[in-house]
């Protein structure tokens, strides 16, 4: 049986993932958090799965799923979020959860997913797949040579080094609207919306 520990701030959803759970003898939950800091408080021994919310990452030295990892180096990391977070997936596989899927999404494709990980060692939802997509088209254009002006270049580079905006326009010799212009263009370029996405692009 592969115990399960469920990371998530609603109360309701964790209890309608165990509820559902009990009824499948290939899995058991071993505890359920409202957050990672009450996760580590109290952490779960020999946990196989961690179903947990979107973790914030606030640069990207700081990896949760990074710490995850090296505390439970075993277990798979399964991360279950909002649609709104969705083109969020391709950044948070790259840090290191093993799957991606939406609260919109039904138990029983959870279900799938909880098999899928414990079978092949990943999952992504149906629904999640066109923002992976859109990523892949975003890393394929950034690749391109002179899709960004070397201006534009030396901008990616410094969000990726976690440079804040006034950094970013101190060194690059730009007003901070300037920085932000500059950065809606790459985002034009890339077809992507935003920061972490970027990150995720030009550091994969």
């Amino acid at each position: 049986m592969n115990k399960i520990s469920l990371i998530d701030e609603d109360n309701n959803l964790l209890d309608r993932i165990t509820d559902f759970i009990v009824g499948d003898n290939s899995f058991f939950v071993v505890s359920k958090h409202n957050d990672l800091l009450s996760f580590f408080k109290k952490p779960p021994v020999g946990v196989d799965i961690i179903i947990t919310q979107l973790l914030p990452v606030y640069d990207i030295k700081n990896n949760p799923y990074h710490l995850l990892k090296e505390k439970f180096p075993t277990a798979k990391i399964i991360v279950l979020t909002h649609l709104e977070y969705a083109n969020r997936s391709f950044e948070t596989l790259k840090m290191g959860a093993d799957g991606f899927c939406l609260k919109s999404d039904t138990l029983k494709d959870l279900e799938s997913g909880l098999q899928s990980l414990i079978s092949s060692g990943n999952y992504v939802s149906t629904s999640v797949l066109p923002y992976i997509v859109n990523s892949i088209r975003a890393k394929s254009i950034f690749e391109k040579e002179n899709v960004l002006t070397p201006k534009e270049n030396q901008i990616v580079k410094l969000v990726c080094q976690g440079q804040s905006y006034k950094m970013i326009a101190s060194e690059t010799n730009l007003s901070i609207d300037g920085v932000r212009y500059h950065l809606q263009r790459i985002y034009r370029k890339l077809e992507i919306n935003s920061k972490t996405e970027l990150v995720a692009i030009a550091l994969s």
